[in-house]
């Protein structure tokens, strides 16, 4: 079988999905938003996304069977809840740090947190787009 565009904007998506987990994780290890915590929510969805992705392309390689449709689906919507929580839970400390606590390692903390919610976001995106094409050629 032939890998169709839906094949690799799949992968795309899982590896943004990959990047903003990273970055989430990482940016919750910084001086400034270590208070906050791991949020099981923004993980959880992210890994259940990307683990649901690679199932997707898994199920759609040995053939068309009913239930791939939601698997298309529940990835792009388990990362648009990961995308807004975690951009729920860092919008208050990137308007402190953008205003009031402008510093060299506060803004290293907040780029952390851009890249994560942009990941994220980049991740919703493609795999938003993903789910309208096949993964293989027939």
């Amino acid at each position: 079988m032939k890998k169709s565009v839906g094949f690799f904007m799949t992968i795309l998506s899982a590896a943004a999905a990959a990047v903003g987990a990273a970055a989430y994780f990482m940016n919750c290890r910084t001086n400034y938003f270590i208070n906050l915590g791991i949020d099981p929510v923004v993980m959880g969805c992210a890994v259940c996304a990307i683990v649901l992705q690679a199932a997707y392309i898994i199920v759609t390689q040995k053939g068309n069977q009913l239930w791939t449709d939601i698997l298309a689906v529940l990835p792009p919507v388990l990362l648009i809840v990961a995308t807004i929580t975690l951009a729920g839970s860092r919008i208050s400390g990137i308007a402190s740090i953008m205003t009031f606590e402008n510093n060299a390692q506060n803004m290293a903390d907040l780029t952390s947190a851009i890249v994560g919610i942009a990941a994220c976001l980049i991740a919703t995106i493609v795999g938003i787009a993903a789910s309208f094409f096949d993964t293989v050629k027939e």
